[in-house]
């Protein structure tokens, strides 16, 4: 396949814009979503209905700024994960130009609510969030950025928590940052990420009221780290400028489709098929060092299997786990090293020590903190 067939020229195959507002209560991320979406609908010169999924009770009070927009607003109030789906394919099929989810976080935690219910979990575990997580990527996540579509979501605010060590030497949380509660990089998903912020100021014994927008994530690049006070839709308004002038065409999608994922036994045949080497592995060790099948020599090799393995019977060694048996071979190999280097060499096996510390590997990274930091909510893992 020549390159050109395989791959396009760098371009974008739409203009469509992606947005997510998070904050605490109050904090202006609804209306100020709402100004973003009616801004970018009339610059991109949209002509079909709006479609707020409220699950805040709030688009009531988005009546009025709809309206003097002109723009004909459908509503329907929800937490169902389904319904969001059904609002994907209206807005792919062309029925309404702009989707507004209000907010995301109470689709999440029923999301996660009917998990529970439906497994009978009182208590979150691990394994749990390990089915949760990559499902809702899945039935989500994925979903949304391949959406071809305007679509802007809100967010409840959260903290994120690091461990530290206090004054006194003792370590404790504290809060290091903010985030959206929900799964944790679904607020990344789209072009813009904006953290909203309820403000306060007392002067003069006066109470000053204000919100403000920081923008967490820009893919343009435009506006990302801005603070924006009170923003209106010229803020954010140079994000969209771009996605109207950048090049525009077909881009190439995949061209081969097969399947590279491991089969589910891929680990264990892995594994077996080490077993086998490093079996065959410890026989050449003997071989090397010339003991042979001599009374004597069968003597010795007993005792050298019994100390390195913790059995002579070689049927029993055989159904050692790869990694024991890996482990063992090595610690026989650093043995036999000095070995051959022995006059008496029954009394140096006798007082020699393994130090299985040279050749342990280090272990494995566990996903537990990047799970907890996708915990809903609170981000604290297990939930109750």
């Amino acid at each position: 396949m020549e390159l050109s067939e395989f791959a396009s020229n760098l371009r974008a195959k739409n203009n469509f814009i992606k947005a997510s507002f998070g904050g605490f209560a109050g904090s202006g991320k609804t209306r100020t979503g709402s100004e973003f979406i009616i801004g970018a609908y009339k610059h991109l010169e949209c002509k079909k209905p709006i479609l707020i999924i409220d699950n805040e009770k709030g688009s009531r009070f988005l009546i009025p700024i709809f309206k003097e927009a002109g723009i004909d607003t459908l509503v329907k109030d929800t937490i169902e994960l389904a319904d969001v789906i059904s609002s994907f394919e209206y807005l792919q099929s062309g029925e309404i130009d702009f989707l507004f989810i209000d907010s995301l976080s109470k689709i999440w935690y029923k999301y996660v609510r009917d998990y529970r219910k439906k497994n009978n979990r009182t208590f979150m575990t691990l394994q749990d969030w390990g089915k949760i997580l990559p499902s809702w990527q899945e039935e989500f996540s994925d979903r949304f950025v391949n959406l071809d579509g305007n679509c802007v979501f809100t967010g409840r605010g959260g903290y994120t928590y690091d461990m530290e060590e206090n004054e006194s030497g003792k370590k404790e949380f504290v809060k290091s940052g903010v985030k959206m509660k929900m799964a944790g990089e679904t607020p990344f998903e789209p072009d813009i990420n904006v953290w909203m912020d309820l403000c306060q100021e007392i002067k003069d014994n006066k109470p000053s009221v204000w919100r403000e927008a920081t923008i967490m994530k820009d893919r343009a690049n435009l506006i990302d780290g801005k603070v924006f006070k009170n923003p209106t839709y010229k803020d954010f308004k140079p994000v969209v400028d771009y996605l109207i002038i950048v090049p525009k065409g077909e881009v190439k999608g995949a061209t081969d489709q097969t399947n590279m994922a491991p089969s589910e036994n891929y680990d264990a045949q892995n594994k077996r098929e080490g077993r086998e080497i490093e079996l065959e592995a410890i026989k050449n060790q003997f071989i090397l060092q010339k003991i042979g099948s001599s009374a004597d020599d069968k003597a010795l090799k007993l005792k050298i299997l019994r100390k390195f393995f913790g059995t002579n019977v070689w049927g029993e060694i055989e159904k050692q786990e790869y990694s024991q048996l890996r482990d063992s071979r090595i610690s026989l190999e650093s043995f036999f090293d000095s070995w051959v280097f022995e006059e008496n060499k029954e009394v140096f096996l006798e007082g020699y020590k393994i130090k299985r510390d040279l050749f342990e590997s280090a272990p494995a990274k566990t996903d537990s903190q990047d799970l907890e930091d996708d915990a809903p909510a609170d981000g604290k893992l297990p939930l109750k």
